[in-house]
């Protein structure tokens, strides 16, 4: 029964696996489950699931599932599964894009706040060509309604240096900037 029910699963979301592999670029399919991606994750300990358990729940059609995960959103895109990876799978990138679409689908990230985190990091870089963490702070704060969060350790980092109240701009800053228009004009204009 079991299996009747998994191959439903599968056959039903074929299409969708096979769109996610394409854009992703990351042939699920290729992935024999070694571990080695889960076993070098520092965020994994943190998440519902592994990296692994992720790529197999894709293979066997459990997209529904994936999509409301924490670790599409939890994972840092460190790279560490791709350098240990001997079919070397991009997760990272794989992750990237289940976002994208968890969000397209109308999934709400699995992790309160997260997505208001990464639009407020995007912004920016986009703004300053690097991160600026006293901006992303204050700007995460504000969209997130948390308005005092991090404020305890705000006046000792400056103190040390490790955060500026005045963004570094980089000299690359317009290149930066038209990266980020061309990721919007290959996404409708959104």
């Amino acid at each position: 029964m079991e299996q009747v029910v998994m191959n439903t699963a599968l056959k039903a979301s074929e299409p969708l696996v096979d769109e996610i592999s394409e854009k992703s670029h990351v042939d699920i399919k290729e992935c024999y489950q070694c571990g080695t991606c889960a076993a070098g994750c520092p965020v994994g300990y943190l998440s519902d699931y592994s990296p692994r358990q992720i790529v197999r729940m894709l293979q066997t059609g459990l997209v529904e599932e994936v999509f409301k995960s924490k670790m599409i959103w939890f994972c840092i895109g460190c790279g560490n599964c791709v350098a240990r990876c001997p079919r070397k799978l991009d997760i990272p990138h794989l992750n990237d894009t289940l976002r994208i679409l968890s969000k397209e689908k109308g999934y709400p990230p699995a992790e309160k706040g997260i997505d208001v985190f990464n639009d407020s990091f995007l912004k920016t870089v986009k703004h300053t060509g690097r991160l600026y963490e006293a901006g992303l702070t204050m700007l995460y704060n504000v969209r997130s309604g948390n308005f005092m969060a991090g404020m305890d350790v705000a006046p000792h980092m400056f103190k040390l240096g490790k955060i500026s109240p005045f963004p570094h701009l980089i000299k690359g800053r317009g290149e930066v900037s038209q990266i980020f228009k061309k990721v919007d004009e290959l996404k409708g204009g959104k």
